[in-house]
């Protein structure tokens, strides 16, 4: 299954998420995304850049997902090399249950590289 397709599976999955986006960390870019409605590059931009800087805190090695919740959002950062997927959700989203179906998304592109 190509990339958009299953950013749009995994937005569909999580109940309350409003964007899912696949993110080079070593760039800080979103190479895709889906959205319930258009997302500005402005703010695809600014995932990208707080999904490297949360994911590569000095003095957390190893972690593997970070959030960050502001207002009525809640965003989820998982990340494995320079891989990466961001989700934007309601701040009631079941958070264990979102990164179970992220990490099965990440870990499908990791493992065709």
């Amino acid at each position: 299954m190509d990339m958009p397709a299953q950013l749009s599976e995994l937005r569909r999955a999580v109940p309350g998420c409003h964007v899912a986006a696949f993110v080079d960390l070593s760039a800080r870019m979103v190479l895709s995304h889906d959205a319930r409605s258009k997302a500005p590059q402005e703010r695809l931009d600014g995932l990208a850049d707080r999904a490297r800087q949360l994911l590569s805190a000095p003095g957390l090695p190893g972690v593997d997902h970070a959030m960050a919740i502001s207002g009525d959002s809640l965003e989820l950062f998982l990340g494995a090399g320079d891989d990466g997927l961001a989700l934007v959700c309601g701040t009631g989203t079941d958070v264990e249950a979102a990164l179970t179906h992220a990490r099965a998304v990440l870990g499908g592109v990791t493992c065709d590289a």
